[in-house]
């Protein structure tokens, strides 16, 4: 406001710095508060409420991405312990002598002995 108003006078001009440098007290006083750290936004939120989106939106796309990552790496974790299973099974019928390091590996990697 004080920006469109500025009429060109030495008040009018004395009011802009003094407010200006006001708002810039208060935003260095916002960045230094311990909420600031204890509760960090990401930049992605900050940016989708500049550009007058709702921060919900981005939290629900968020979780939506993050359950279809963790259901994708659930299914390789589920393909890599099928496949040691299989293959260490193969390997302990084709050689009898490794058998127990074998069973250690798979012990040693979540799989039932």
């Amino acid at each position: 406001m004080l920006v469109h108003d500025n009429q060109g006078t030495v008040p009018s001009h004395t009011a802009l710095t003094h407010k200006t440098n006001q708002v810039i007290s208060q935003l260095s006083g916002l960045t230094a508060s311990p909420y600031t750290f204890q509760y960090p936004i990401p930049v992605d939120v900050v940016s989708y409420i500049e550009d007058g989106r709702n921060p919900d939106i981005y939290t629900r796309e968020f979780i939506e991405v993050t359950a279809k990552s963790n259901a994708r790496l659930k299914g390789k974790m589920e393909g890599f312990a099928k496949l040691r299973d299989v293959l260490g099974g193969k390997l302990g019928e084709e050689f009898p002598e490794m058998k127990e390091v074998i069973e250690d590996i798979r012990r040693r990697t979540g799989g039932e002995s």
